[in-house]
């Protein structure tokens, strides 16, 4: 039995284990990616949440970003999630440190980017829709690997099933830039 935030936590001593050495692993920068799949209604989310609080206990910062099934939901909402709270909450200044060049593409999908910079110059043209994403990518996996310098972080993404296409792209492109890094990516 594992104590939480949200009553006891009972069973799954083995995957929780094995969820703790993946946390210590990225914490000491080797960045990971973790998958908890199985049928609906076996706790995924509810271990997910027991990580998260070991997470905090641990020092690291903990972001969720959920998915969800509706018709609507606007591209990378879960990454949307994930980083708004922290965006809003951090120094001006630090914050675009920690983006760099790659704010005005992190601020294309996040609204908070360019209410907190107005001056900020969109990003320059480029000729392929393909191009404009691999710079996305790859400016918000800068930015997640310079905050997980700072502290370290673990990015859950609940219900990835319903997840659109995009950002499952993201979430491929990230996983595969993070190995050096103090990021944990969580996936339900």
């Amino acid at each position: 039995m594992v104590g939480s935030t949200q009553g006891i936590f009972v069973g799954r001593q083995r995957e929780m284990d094995a969820l703790k050495a993946a946390l210590e692993e990225a914490i000491s920068g080797h960045g990971r990616l973790v998958m908890l799949v199985g049928e609906p209604g076996i706790g995924k989310t509810r271990t997910a949440q027991e990580l998260a609080d070991q997470a905090q206990e641990s020092g690291a910062q903990v972001w969720w970003g959920r998915c969800y099934e509706e018709q609507g939901t606007p591209p990378y909402w879960p990454w949307v999630q994930a980083m708004r709270s922290y965006v809003r909450e951090r120094d001006s200044e630090e914050l675009l440190a920690e983006m760099g060049a790659g704010a005005s593409n992190i601020a294309e999908i996040l609204p908070e980017v360019k209410e907190k910079f107005p001056g900020l110059p969109p990003p320059p043209g480029l000729n392929t829709p393909e191009s404009a994403r691999f710079r996305l990518f790859d400016s918000i996996s800068t930015f997640l690997k310079v905050v997980s310098r700072i502290q370290p972080l673990v990015l859950a993404l609940d219900d990835l099933h319903w997840a659109d296409k995009p950002s499952l792209l993201l979430l491929q492109f990230v996983a595969t830039e993070i190995a050096s890094s103090r990021l944990m990516l969580l996936g339900t």
